[in-house]
């Protein structure tokens, strides 16, 4: 167990210990090796993971941090996961508690426009979970604590806050790129998904990244926020229901169902422990990943089963979720997104379908920037989740360490830097270091924009509702 001091707040993480291997097997998205049913076993499947941490990403450091030589910076973009969270997936016997309400969020409501004086007055929210009196009310379906579910917890909003002031040490103490104070919101752009989490991871980075601002209505920060309906920072399967044809074919393909098969015991097991037999639990390792990862992450008791779960199938007595479960739950869950989002057949358009969008909003704002449309825009960040950053990482071609599932807090930062003989370069770095590809096709500290470009397109729909509803 690792103790992690950030900001004013220690709270132990216990790390995923799996033992350092070689990575066996590679495999090229559409090669020849793709296309055969993806044959591999999850157990030959092995990666470099020695010094991954799910519950921590690495953060910039502005001691290792360089400038491109002969160059100047232009543009930020920063495309975050949020921060450390409580569960999604509620278990049968729970017996956790979660601290949601160390720092709190004051609200208010005035006129646009008008001054702060002119308000309804300013409020917070609590979240009350009552102690459950056995007669009626449901809350002995939920944890002790303060936190809703999936709620950014106060670790996670700590963690934010360290990134955004790592990021203050490189960007504004080093480079002098972004202001000391910031006295005009021209310079940013923040965009964060209908998720009340990742609105308060935004919130966090910019506390760090500038400590201390005012209140004013005049000096707020505009979090733009698409709605949920036509949300293009994680897969719309809503508008885009190719989506989930594509995802049907893949997980209904050989090597997937091989795969399912393989690491069925577990799963029965661990459902049966946590007491869940609902949709979901049973085609994939998501569910299961937020359920042990969340407690492994604070170093709570992982699940037991209940009274009700004894003489299921697969509990004689009381049995319990294992650290060995959550580090063979975390392999199973890197295979399977490997799988789904890079390796199969048909896993580029489905990339392509689920993230294209938002990498075409990415390119069009730099594109803008070059054109004097944003001059004052220095700093975009952009809010969302591990299924945005993921979908980027494959976009880029990441290499296999770097495509290990998107810790809490994850960072992926794309540098516009204009050289001086006027051409444009594209540094990559994913948290804390410049990104590292599996087949080379561009040197991320350094991409001339031209290239990148050129590998984005591939990823971009030209007519996105066309492609999502052709057959």
């Amino acid at each position: 167990m690792h103790i992690l001091t950030i900001s004013a707040l220690t709270v132990a993480v216990a790390a995923t210990a799996v033992a350092a291997t070689p990575a066996k097997f590679e495999v090229t998205p559409n090669s020849a090796a793709a296309n055969s049913e993806f044959e591999a076993d999850v157990d030959t499947y092995t990666y470099d993971d020695s010094s991954y941490s799910y519950c921590n990403p690495g953060y910039p450091s502005a001691q290792s941090y360089n400038k491109v030589p002969g160059a100047k910076l232009e543009l930020l973009q920063l495309v975050v996961r949020h921060g450390d969270r409580a569960p999604l997936n509620h278990v049968a016997n729970e017996t956790t508690s979660w601290a949601c309400d160390g720092t709190e969020e004051n609200i208010y409501l005035h006129p646009a426009g008008e001054s702060e004086k002119n308000t309804t007055g300013s409020f917070k929210q609590i979240i009350e979970i009552p102690e459950w009196n056995g007669k009626f009310g449901f809350s002995n379906h939920l944890w002790r604590g303060s936190c809703e579910s999936g709620e950014l917890t106060d670790y996670g909003k700590h963690q934010h806050n360290f990134l955004g002031s790592q990021l203050r040490s490189i960007y504004v103490d080093k480079l002098g790129f972004l202001p000391k104070e910031l006295n005009s919101t021209d310079e940013v752009y923040a965009r964060t998904t209908m998720v009340w989490r990742t609105k308060n991871s935004a919130e966090s980075l910019f506390g760090g990244l500038w400590p201390k601002r005012a209140i004013a209505p005049a000096a707020a920060i505009p979090l733009h926020s698409y709605p949920k309906r036509i949300e293009t920072m994680v897969g719309n399967t809503e508008l885009c229901p190719r989506l989930s044809s594509l995802m049907a074919q893949i997980a209904d393909s050989a090597g997937y169902q091989k795969f399912l098969r393989g690491q069925g015991p577990l799963m029965s097991r661990l459902s049966d422990i946590f007491g869940v037999h609902d949709s979901g639990w049973d085609s994939g390792w998501s569910k299961y990943v937020d359920v042990l990862n969340t407690r492994q992450c604070h170093d709570m008791d992982l699940p037991c089963s209940s009274p009700a779960a004894l003489g299921t199938t697969h509990i004689s007595g009381l049995q319990c979720a294992t650290a060995d479960d959550v580090t063979q739950v975390m392999r199973n869950a890197n295979y399977e997104w490997a799988y789904k989002y890079r390796d199969h057949p048909l896993a580029q358009i489905y990339t392509r379908l689920t993230i294209g969008s938002f990498v075409g909003t990415l390119r069009e704002q730099i594109e803008n920037h070059i054109a004097g449309k944003t001059e004052k825009l220095k700093l975009a960040l952009y809010s969302g989740h591990d299924t945005t950053v993921w979908p980027l990482l494959v976009v880029l071609g990441a290499d296999n360490k770097s495509s290990l599932w998107p810790p809490y807090a994850s960072n992926l930062a794309f540098e516009l830097w204009k050289k001086e003989d006027g051409s444009r370069v594209v540094r990559v770095i994913f948290n804390g270091q410049v990104l590292r590809l599996k087949d080379g096709w561009c040197d991320m500290n350094a991409c001339p924009l031209d290239e990148f470009f050129a590998h984005l397109n591939d990823f971009i729909p030209s007519d996105i509702t066309a492609e999502c509803n052709a057959a």
